[in-house]
C-alpha cells in the first residue's frame, strides 16, 4: 500500500489496531515532521537530513485496517488518494518536546545526572543483566526545585534524547499532573494505569508525571483529611504497579524497560512510600541559577527568538538577575523585545537582513518593575537619596560594624573570599532591651546593601499539628535561597528556639532539634543568604544555636549613651522643622534611660503639637505658617516624656545580659581548657 504526500512517498504495511507499522519515507523537499497515531520509526533518505531517524505520527479519528472507511481529522482519505500536508495535525506534545539537550546548557549538570540514570532504566541490557545477576532495580529519577526552575524543560529534553537515540528509540508519554488534579481520583488512576499499559506496549519506554506533588502531595493539616485520604489511595496504587512491575520484569515475564521522572516543588511534598529506595530515590535538585548558568540562558532565549545580542550586555545583565529563574528569564527576554519592537519596525531595520539586536537599554527597560516569581511577596529595601542607607541609624557604631563586615565586605571583595579556606560567618543575633533598635537597623541593612528581605515574626511559625512548623521553618529557608542575596530575619527569636526541654508543647523542641540546626549546619550552604535574628531574652535561647557556624556573632543592642542619643535625634528630626535655637543636646541630657524608641516619638509628639498650634493660630486668625519645633516645645515635650523600661526593669536587663555574657565566656574558656586534656575512666 502507498500513499503519496507531495513529492514525498510513503510505503507501508496495514496491520490491525495497536500494531507498530515501520514506514518508509522517500522526500525530495520535506520540511518538517508528520505526525502519526502509531509510534513510528521514518527514515528521511535524504542527503540533507543525513538519514536521521524520527518518531511520527499521523492523527487519525479512530484506529481502523479498513482502508476504504479511513477517515482523518481534516478531510476524508479514499483509496488511492493523495494524503496532502493539509490532513496532517500537529500534536502539541511533539511541539513542546523540541527542547534538546544542547538547547539546555544552563543546566548541563543536571541534564548528565538524569540521562546517565535513563540510560541504564531503558536498557534491556541492563534490565538482562541486573535479572541475571539478581541486583536490585535502581530507583526512578525525581527533579524537585522552585516553580519556574526548569524541572518540565529538563525533564522532556532529557526524554527527547532517549527518543532520538538511534540505539533506543524510547516511546515517550507525557502527564501533566497539574491537569489530572482538576479531575476526580478515579480518573486520575484511570489515567496512570492507561500510561503504564501503553509504556509497556511500546518499550522501552519513559514516562514523565510533571507535578506530580498536584494530584500526591502530604499535609499534615486534618482539614484537607478528604484529599489526603484520595492522595494515600493514589500512592498505594502507584507504588503497588511499580512494585509489580519490578517483580514481573524479575520473573522473565516479557516485559521490556520503562522508566519514570517526576517532578515535584519539594521533596518533602511526595509521601515518604514513593521517595523511598526502589522507587523516586534518584533525587535531582535544580537550584537557583548562577550567573554563568544565567548568560547561557539568556544566550539561548535571544537565540530562540532569532535575535543577537552582544556578549558583554548578556553578562552585564546575568550579572543583574539575582534569583531569577529559568521562566523569569524567559519572560524578561520577552519583555526586552517587546521593549525593542519599535526599533524593529522601522524602514531601516526592515531593509537590514541581519537578524534584529538586542542592546542593553532594551533589558533595561525590561528589568524596570519587574519582578521574579520567587520575590513577589518579598519586600526590598532601597536607599533613596540620603534615605534608606546607614544614616538611619542613630548610635549602635559597633552594631553597624560588625554588620557591615559581614554583609559589605564578601560583595565588595568577592575573588578573595571565594578563595578563602575558612566557612565566613553569615548568622549575626542581636540582643538587646525593647524599642533599642534591632529591628531598626537590620532593615536599614538590607536597604543599604541592596538586600531582599524576608521577616519572620516568631510565633508565625509555630503549629501545633505535627510538621507544620518544621515546613515552615524549611520553606522560608528555601524562599531565602531562591530570593539570594537575601537577608532571612527571626524576630523574637527567643519564642521559637528556647531551651529544650523547657516547653510543655514539644512544638519548639522540634523545630530546634529538626529544623534550625540543620539548616543552619546545612551540608549545602546557603549561598547568598544571610540569617539575623533579634530577641530581647538571649539567655532563653537553646545554646546549641550559638554555637560556631550557626548564631556566633551576638551583637549587643544597648540602651542609648548621651551622644548615641544625640545622633538618634538628629536622625528623626531630618524630617520636621526644627527651630534653629532648638537643642537636641538639651534633650538628650533629660532622657537617660530612654530607648532609641522613645526618642523618636519625642520627635513625634513635637511635631504633632507644632501642627495644632499652627492650626490654633488660624482660628485665631493668624497668617498661615509652616509647623516648626521650638525650643520651648521641644524641651517642654521632653520634660512631659517618660521612658518606656521603668528603672527597675532596666537593672533587671542590665542583670540578665550581663549572666548572658559571663555564661559565654565561661563556656568558652571551658572549652579551651578541656582541649588536649586526657579522658580517663578514673
Amino acid at each position: 500500500m502507498a500513499f503519496h504526500a507531495e513529492n514525498s512517498e510513503i510505503s507501508s504495511v496495514v496491520l490491525p489496531a495497536k500494531v507498530l507499522i515501520h514506514f518508509e519515507v522517500v522526500d525530495g523537499k520535506l520540511s518538517r515532521g508528520v505526525d502519526f497515531l502509531y509510534l513510528l520509526t521514518i527514515t528521511f533518505e535524504n542527503p540533507g537530513y543525513n538519514n536521521s531517524q524520527g518518531n511520527v505520527e499521523i492523527t487519525w479519528k479512530a484506529p481502523t485496517d479498513d482502508l476504504e472507511n479511513l477517515e482523518l481529522n481534516f478531510g476524508r482519505l479514499e483509496l488511492g488518494e493523495a494524503l496532502s500536508f493539509d490532513s496532517v495535525v500537529d500534536d502539541g506534545f511533539n511541539n513542546a518536546f523540541k527542547l534538546t539537550r544542547s538547547s539546555l546548557g544552563w543546566m548541563e549538570n543536571a541534564m548528565s545526572d538524569v540521562t546517565k540514570r535513563l540510560s541504564v532504566l531503558v536498557s534491556s541490557t541492563a534490565l538482562r543483566l541486573f535479572n541475571r545477576l539478581k541486583l536490585p532495580f535502581p530507583g526512578y529519577v525525581l527533579v524537585h526545585g522552585p516553580r519556574g526552575s526548569g524541572k518540565t524543560a529538563l525533564t522532556r529534553a532529557a526524554a527527547k534524547y532517549f527518543e532520538d537515540h538511534q540505539e533506543i528509540l524510547a516511546h515517550i508519554i507525557y502527564m501533566d499532573c497539574s491537569k489530572l488534579a482538576i479531575g476526580k481520583a478515579k480518573e486520575t488512576r484511570q489515567a496512570i494505569e492507561e500510561s503504564i499499559s501503553e509504556a509497556l506496549l511500546h518499550s522501552p519506554s519513559i514516562i514523565i508525571f510533571d507535578d506530580l506533588d498536584n494530584v500526591i502531595s502530604v499535609s499534615s493539616d486534618p482539614q484537607v483529611s478528604q484529599s489526603s485520604s484520595s492522595s494515600d489511595s493514589l500512592v498505594r496504587y502507584l507504588t503497588d504497579i511499580l512494585d509489580e512491575y519490578k517483580d514481573k520484569s524479575r520473573n522473565a515475564c516479557g516485559y521490556g524497560p520503562i522508566a519514570l521522572m517526576a517532578s515535584v516543588q519539594s521533596l518533602q511534598s511526595l509521601p515518604q512510600e514513593l521517595t523511598s529506595s526502589g522507587r523516586f530515590d534518584f533525587h535531582v535538585e535544580l537550584r537557583a541559577l548562577a550567573i554563568p548558568e544565567r548568560e547561557a540562558l539568556l544566550k539561548h532565549q535571544v537565540e530562540e527568538h532569532k535575535l543577537q545580542c552582544s556578549e558583554e550586555v548578556i553578562s552585564e545583565i546575568a550579572s543583574k538577575c539575582d534569583g531569577y529563574d529559568a521562566y523569569d528569564l524567559g519572560i524578561l527576554v520577552d519583555r526586552a523585545v517587546h521593549a525593542a519592537a519599535s526599533r524593529f519596525v522601522l524602514p531601516s531595520a526592515c531593509l537590514n537582513s541581519v537578524n534584529p539586536t538586542l542592546v542593553k537599554e532594551d533589558f533595561l527597560k525590561a528589568l524596570h518593575d519587574f519582578l521574579p516569581v520567587a520575590m513577589r511577596d518579598l519586600r526590598k529595601y532601597a536607599p533613596d537619596g540620603n534615605n534608606g542607607g546607614w544614616e538611619d541609624v542613630g548610635g549602635l557604631n559597633e552594631a553597624v560594624t560588625i554588620i557591615k563586615e559581614t554583609l559589605e565586605l564578601p560583595s565588595k571583595y568577592p575573588n578573595v573570599f571565594t578563595k578563602a579556606p575558612v566557612r565566613m560567618r553569615s548568622n549575626i543575633l542581636l540582643y538587646g532591651p525593647p524599642g533599642c533598635g534591632k529591628t531598626h537597623i537590620v532593615r536599614v541593612a538590607a536597604a543599604a546593601c541592596s538586600l531582599r528581605f524576608i521577616s519572620v515574626k516568631g510565633p508565625e511559625l509555630l503549629n501545633k499539628y505535627i510538621g507544620s512548623s518544621e515546613q515552615s521553618v524549611r520553606d522560608f529557608f528555601a524562599k531565602a535561597a531562591a530570593a539570594a542575596p537575601c537577608l532571612l530575619f527571626f524576630d523574637e527569636f527567643d519564642s521559637i528556639a528556647p531551651q529544650r526541654g523547657t516547653h510543655s508543647a514539644g512544638v519548639s523542641d522540634r523545630v530546634v532539634n529538626q529544623q534550625f540546626l540543620t539548616e543552619l549546619d546545612g551540608v549545602e550552604t546557603l549561598t547568598g543568604v544571610f540569617v539575623f535574628a533579634a530577641t530581647s531574652k538571649p539567655q532563653l535561647i537553646d545554646a546549641a544555636l550559638l554555637r560556631p557556624g550557626r548564631f556566633d556573632r551576638l551583637v549587643f543592642c544597648d540602651f542609648p549613651r548621651w551622644d548615641e542619643r544625640v545622633e538618634i535625634l538628629k536622625v528623626h528630626s531630618r524630617t520636621v522643622s526644627l527651630a534653629s535655637d532648638a537643642s537636641l543636646e538639651d534633650v538628650a541630657s533629660l532622657t537617660e534611660g530612654f530607648t532609641g524608641a522613645d526618642l523618636a516619638a519625642i520627635i513625634t509628639d513635637a511635631g504633632l503639637a507644632a501642627v495644632h498650634e499652627v492650626l490654633d493660630s488660624r482660628q485665631d486668625g493668624i497668617p498661615e505658617r509652616e509647623p516648626c519645633i521650638s525650643k520651648e516645645l521641644l524641651m517642654s515635650v521632653a520634660m512631659k516624656a517618660r521612658p518606656s523600661t521603668p528603672a527597675d526593669d532596666k537593672s533587671g536587663y542590665d542583670k540578665e545580659f550581663g549572666e548572658f555574657v559571663s555564661s559565654r565566656k565561661s563556656l568558652s574558656t571551658k572549652a579551651r581548657e578541656s582541649k588536649g586534656k586526657k579522658v580517663t575512666l578514673a
